[in-house]
């Protein structure tokens, strides 16, 4: 369609205009003719300077779009004749990529701009779309911020992308977030954590300072190494090495002024391959400080001072984990009861804190609750976590969009425990659950910022169906965050002699402690909890003796096809040939006996495990054998 009127002022046209296309409105709001308006939603105004009309569709249509649906040009936007003015038209876009490199949006830069601005930028989604509410904001040139990050190199923070590429041209590695100055965010800081420095280079006017001075806060607070510098000629970077001058040029940002009357108005230009964009940081040990391990569970007794002989790390990521139905989120819930009323050997005994539960799976009022009440946990102390956006509340957190205010949550509530059920369900829903590489991504800051906010994280974990006797090889996700965890919990379950079943959590990876703790029993109680509105039925975890089976041998009997009766003979098979021949014998003898009895050598060594029978080597060369003893034969000295 064309409107069959050409002339009078811009407001006019687009009115006329509005009334041929079937809009209905009056003043300044319309019916959008760009989507189906059921009610007002179009803006129609004067410009400031009153020389033409303004278009903004609150529905989020383009005023490309706008002007598309009438039949009009851009150039009836203006009173006075366009010829005369140059066509606003797209000159660069800048695609903003996940850490995969998967597109989210594009910025498009239009110059001239409307409104008679010198540029315009518009956000578009990649399928063309203008608008880009609900799609998760990110750093520009994200995934070279992060492999910089991960090297421990610098990162050069700008305000606007025009300057991050310019920068990336001579080989340096710089990023802005989306909308220029102000809007900078917390997340945006917990994606340079790992660089050697951030350097932030402010444009030389007022809201470029003020945004530079922000951004410098947020990361002086995340414990980045910072600093701010402003070019020595031109407005911005991409003035500043148009004028011929490099990386080693830029001022500190309170020296700019007086720095400025220094530089030679034409300067020798740089060579690209020889300005320096990396340089080595060394920082002799004498000046790290040193801490020692703490831990938030102890194997000490409740009450006594805590050891080296530790199951969960305070401040760090660790991981329970196993099949179905072995009561992993019962054991969750006992933790959070434990950390809540102060009662769980380690650095936090005696001092009740708070538990951040964020879960996915399971009801809040039918099943985590009722678990948390059975585990006699104060539920005051236990915090469900929703994410308010938009004005609209969202059922659970999403990583690592949300770390900088898990931090927060955790600093103002005194939080010692972020119980993440399960661990996955965290991981934001544009990221591929299958590259290793993007969970890594999002969760390395959520580590970060544990470590920072001083809480730990425990997250759930799932087995997966493949086989193998490895309990970590067997944790869903393993291979993306398997580095990353500083202890892994596993839990399986076997049949007893007597046909019942028994439950068995091991410590199958510690870090920062010592390995071989003793693994536990548990056993899982079926509890009744009155409520106003009938009995709910629960369950809760209880922490059983110590066991000299571990989820790995558990594992193995499974894969071997052993049951446990013939282990139990094993053992006692084993404990009576040694007891006979008064404690102690050679190892390939009592293996050669127990298979004649129908063992298998497997077998045997499992139950040598359970008895905690020790190997001495005597001898020398050929005649070198190795002896068992039971514990109380063993030779002193």
């Amino acid at each position: 369609m064309t409107t069959s009127i050409l002339s009078g002022t811009a407001y006019e046209r687009v009115v006329q205009a509005l009334n041929d296309h079937g809009s209905k409105g009056r003043g300044n709001a319309w019916q959008c003719p760009a989507h189906d308006d059921g009610s007002p939603s179009l803006s129609v105004g004067h410009r400031k300077d009153r020389k033409g009309v303004v278009l903004n569709c609150h529905a989020g249509c383009s005023t490309e779009d706008v002007v598309t649906a009438l039949g009009l040009a851009m150039t009836d936007l203006f009173d006075e004749p366009m010829e005369r003015r140059e066509r606003p038209q797209v000159v660069a876009e800048y695609p903003y990529c996940d850490e995969g490199g998967q597109v989210l949006y594009v910025v498009r830069r239009i110059e001239p701009g409307y409104d008679g601005e010198r540029k315009t930028f518009r956000q578009y989604r990649p399928d063309g779309k203008a608008g880009v509410k609900g799609i998760r904001r990110v750093l520009y040139r994200l995934p070279e911020v992060i492999a910089q990050a991960h090297a421990n190199l610098p990162i050069l923070v700008v305000e606007g992308e025009k300057d991050a590429d310019n920068l990336a041209a001579i080989g340096a590695v710089a990023t802005c977030n989306v909308g220029g100055a102000g809007k900078w965010s917390d997340d945006y800081t917990e994606c340079l954590r790992g660089a050697s420095e951030v350097v932030v280079i402010a444009d030389r006017d007022e809201p470029g300072r003020k945004h530079a001075a922000s951004v410098a806060d947020s990361v002086r607070r995340a414990g980045i190494p910072v600093r701010v510098v402003e070019p020595a000629r031109g407005k911005d970077v991409s003035d500043h090495l148009a004028a011929g001058l490099g990386y080693d040029d830029l001022v500190p940002a309170q020296d700019a002024p007086e720095q400025l009357a220094k530089v030679p108005a034409q300067a020798e230009p740089v060579d690209a391959d020889t300005t320096p964009t990396r340089r080595l940081v060394l920082t002799p040990a004498s000046q790290i400080r040193i801490r020692p391990v703490r831990w938030l569970w102890d194997t000490t007794p409740p009450g006594e001072a805590p050891t080296s002989h530790g199951r969960l790390p305070l401040n760090s990521l660790s991981i329970a984990a196993g099949g179905p139905g072995l009561g992993k989120s019962q054991f969750a819930a006992w933790m959070a009861a434990q950390v809540t009323n102060g009662t769980l050997p380690g650095e936090l005994y005696g001092t009740p804190r708070s538990v951040i539960y964020a879960a996915t799976e399971d009801s809040w009022s039918m099943t985590i609750a009722p678990r948390l009440l059975a585990a006699g946990a104060d539920l005051d102390r236990v915090y469900r976590v929703d994410v308010m956006d938009d004005e609209r509340l969202h059922a659970r957190l999403s990583l690592p969009i949300d770390t900088s205010l898990i931090g927060k949550a955790a600093e103002e509530y005194g939080v010692a425990l972020l119980i993440a059920d399960p661990l996955l369900s965290m991981i934001d829903a544009t990221i591929n659950d299958y590259r290793a590489t993007e969970i890594r991504s999002a969760l390395e800051p959520l580590v970060a910022a544990a470590d920072r906010y001083s809480f730990s994280v425990l997250g759930l974990a799932h087995f997966t169906k493949a086989g193998g006797t490895d309990p970590l090889s067997r944790v869903a996700g393993s291979g993306a965050f398997g580095q990353l965890i500083r202890a892994l919990i596993a839990f399986a379950k076997q049949e007893g002699e007597d046909g019942t079943p028994e439950y068995v959590m091991s410590l199958e990876k510690n870090n920062l402690g010592r390995e071989g703790l003793p693994s536990h029993t548990y056993t899982m109680i079926s509890t009744d909890i009155e409520t106003p509105e009938g009995t709910s039925h629960t369950s809760r975890f209880v922490l059983g003796p110590e066991s000299l089976t571990s989820v790995r041998e558990v594992m193995r009997a499974e894969t071997s096809g052993e049951s446990p009766t013939s282990m139990g003979e094993a053992v006692e098979w084993l404990q009576g040939w040694l007891t006979d021949a008064g404690g102690s014998g050679v190892g390939r003898d009592i293996k050669k006996a127990a298979r004649n009895e129908g063992f298998s050598d497997s077998t045997i060594d499992r139950a040598r495990r359970k008895l905690r029978i020790k190997s001495k080597q005597e001898g020398f060369g050929k005649d070198r054998t190795s002896h068992w003893y039971l514990p109380e034969a063993l030779p002193k000295g």
